[in-house]
């Protein structure tokens, strides 16, 4: 710049460093996420009571935890990826449902309790069939897998295994890393 004449010697320079570029760019990411997921929420709780009403006749205020079976419903197109059987709002929500929570891999073998490693499935398939197993170590797994497939996300899953593979690849020495 000094030799192309742009500044001169009383020009003042400002230097930031990336990692504080990264973190409010994250931080902006982050606060953005999180505001859509609120309107989102609002938008399920809506959905719950509109669809509830009209199917059992009756009003619910929905739990946190109703709002995250039904985001999961709505995930799996209304079936159960275990079992095949379709799912209703009533099967999930309301007492005693049919339908819960379950962790894709269990706690009990190093599951998470994330968003990511649940799924909405069928209490007893889930207590006396899945248990603490991984869903590869079921009878029927050819079946979930043709369920997953249907769904779409056989495609999203290589997807992002080619993304994760790329970016180990340029990654390949710490310098490449650093750079």
């Amino acid at each position: 710049l000094i030799k192309e004449g742009k500044i001169d010697g009383e020009t003042k320079i400002n230097i930031e460093f990336a990692r504080g570029l990264n973190n409010a760019n994250k931080r902006k990411a982050i606060e953005v996420c999180q505001r859509e997921q609120e309107k989102r929420h609002k938008e399920y709780a809506e959905n719950i009571r509109k669809l509830y009403k009209e199917e059992c006749g009756v009003d619910i205020e929905p739990t946190d935890d109703d709002v995250l079976k039904y985001q999961l419903w709505e995930e799996q197109s209304h079936l159960c990826l275990y079992t095949g059987q379709t799912i209703g709002i009533s099967d999930f929500i309301g007492a005693n449902p049919r339908f819960d929570i379950e962790h894709t891999v269990p706690r009990s073998r190093g599951g998470d309790n994330s968003q990511m490693n649940k799924t909405l499935c069928e209490s007893v398939f889930n207590r006396e069939v899945k248990k603490g197993k991984l869903p590869a170590e079921l009878a029927n797994h050819t079946e979930v897998l043709a369920r997953i497939e249907q769904l779409g996300w056989g495609e999203k899953c290589k997807d992002l295994h080619k993304q994760i593979e790329r970016t180990r690849s340029s990654f390949s020495t710490k310098e490449i890393k650093d750079a």
